[in-house]
């Protein structure tokens, strides 16, 4: 799915970690990894000897993995964004919970920027899967994938990134409004379940397990629910336009991102001129 992975990568970091990180994107089809490190203009950490990038890198081709490590510099999310771009990348594997430096707040925030200004798929890593220290990482046939959908372009273009993921279940989730009348509502969940059926059946040769549910109320809500109920290891989404740096997520995707402990996969709308 991945092929070449660029992972963002701060002081500090932990060899043995990113050890994990690497088997758990080669599984996910990774080959080739590029290592990004920004340096930030108030880190105190700035001008630090850069070998500890070099023992990062090292302890990543332990796992057979291509490694190249890059620098880059100004604000963290978008100088990620950009090297993904030059670096000509799949996608970019990033971590929650990290400090850049002393002055910096959690790397949540970095990544909700990310996934505001990604050119390319972005999966964040959170609690689940989690990424175990005895050599069991979870494989693709282990994981369950809730793939909120809504029916729409930007959702059908998270098929082929679904179909790479290759888990054990994935659950097709929809939610709707209601509508005024019981007719209206009647056939237009007819409607529903007829093109969430479509994508099951797109979907089944690549899961053991492929199920459908949609549900009436507020999106976000619904989505984390349901990905606590099923204990999703990953919630995929679409994203349906670029975003400029100053405008938000959406009230949707951000208290999904904000409030998931499962890990977020985004695949965001193909580059072009910017919506006004």
């Amino acid at each position: 799915m991945f092929k070449k992975t660029l992972i963002p990568v701060a002081y500090g970091e932990r060899p043995g970690e990113l050890g994990r990180i690497g088997k758990f994107l080669e599984d996910l089809g990774s080959r080739s990894i590029c290592l990004f490190h920004v340096d930030e203009p108030a880190s105190l950490f700035r001008g630090a000897d850069p070998s500890w990038l070099t023992r990062l890198a090292g302890a990543l081709g332990e796992t057979g993995l291509a490694v190249e490590v890059r620098r880059g510099d100004g604000h963290i999310a978008s100088a990620i964004a950009e090297a993904a771009l030059l670096e000509e990348v799949d996608g970019i594997f990033m971590k929650t919970k990290r400090r850049w430096h002393i002055e910096t707040v959690l790397l949540g925030s970095v990544s909700r920027d990310l996934l505001r200004l990604s050119d390319v798929p972005v999966f964040i890593q959170k609690a689940r899967p989690r990424l175990s220290s005895d050599g069991n990482e979870p494989g693709r046939e282990d994981m369950k994938i809730l793939y909120a959908t809504d029916l729409d372009e930007a959702s059908t273009r998270l098929l082929p990134y679904m179909m790479g993921f290759q888990g054990a279940w994935c659950h097709i989730l929809h939610v709707r409004g209601r509508r005024a009348d019981p007719a209206a509502e009647r056939q237009r969940g007819k409607v529903v379940d007829e093109e969430m059926h479509r994508t099951a059946e797109d979907l089944r040769p690549y899961f053991d397990r492929v199920t459908t549910e949609q549900r009436i109320g507020n999106p976000a809500t619904q989505v984390l629910h349901v990905s606590e109920q099923i204990g999703a290891d990953v919630i995929a989404l679409g994203r349906r336009r670029r975003a400029f740096f100053s405008a938000p997520l959406g009230a949707t995707a951000e208290r999904i991102v904000t409030g998931s402990k499962a890990s977020i996969f985004l695949v965001p709308h193909p580059g072009g001129p910017r919506d006004p």
